[in-house]
């Protein structure tokens, strides 16, 4: 878990670079590639890790660190995401292979 989080780190750490001082010079409009991100983390990953948590408090510090905003306005943000769709997914989103098959009687 350790490792994929180190990954996970690097790579956000990566694309908040591209974000803030590379693709604003050649794009008019960018949109926050770094919270599409957390977003699709917290959704792909098993709902049962806190990696994605802690993944968004990570790419939210350096979305905080890079920007002219005060610090924890993306903290705050992506930790809120992350939440939101962890609470999505357990409470009104049930997997397939998680619900158990109904027995059929043999008498009908």
């Amino acid at each position: 878990m350790i490792k994929k989080i180190v990954i996970y780190i690097l790579f956000l750490y990566f694309l908040t670079l591209l974000q803030t001082s590379f693709f604003v010079h050649f794009l008019s409009f960018l949109p926050n590639i770094v919270l599409i991100t957390l977003v699709l983390i917290n959704l792909f990953e098993n709902q049962k890790s806190e990696s994605g948590v802690i993944v968004s408090l990570i790419g939210g510090l350096f979305l905080d660190v890079f920007s002219e905003n005060f610090i924890g306005f993306y903290i705050f943000i992506s930790l809120f995401l992350s939440l939101f769709i962890k609470l999505i997914l357990r409470d009104y989103i049930q997997p397939k292979f998680l619900l158990k098959p109904m027995r059929k009687s043999f008498y009908g």
